[in-house]
């Protein structure tokens, strides 16, 4: 019953390439609920910046200490190693076009963020 929005190649790489250039060099990245992006980052070279993927679809457990699960019902329960504001930008696509989604994923873009935020919604 998972589906998981995917975007095209191009648009995955584009939006990969955004957010290295914004973390900036030794940047920390977060994904919350945007596998693809994830995927192209990790086809990097990624000795430049480091990257965690927060997702609800536990297949992405295959990618280890860098997965972390995510359910936007419950925004803040996340592991005590991800410290507030300790990721140099956050890509975000919340799952479901309603609001309530997007504010409950915006508190823990708000908790995960030093600042730059790269929201991308239908």
């Amino acid at each position: 019953q998972l589906s998981q929005f995917w975007y095209s190649d191009e648009t995955a790489s584009c939006l990969a390439n955004e957010v290295v250039v914004a973390a900036g060099s030794g940047g920390r990245i977060a994904c919350v609920s945007a596998p693809s992006v994830y995927q192209k980052l990790k086809e990097q070279d990624g000795n430049d910046f480091s990257v965690c993927i927060l997702e609800y679809d536990r297949r992405f457990s295959v990618y280890g200490e860098e997965f972390v699960f995510y359910d936007y019902n419950d925004p803040l329960n996340l592991p005590e190693n991800l410290l507030p504001h300790s990721f140099d930008i956050v890509i975000a696509d919340p799952p479901y076009l309603s609001e309530e989604c997007l504010q409950k994923t915006a508190e823990t873009i708000k908790y995960l963020t030093k600042g730059k935020i790269l929201l991308c919604t239908g």
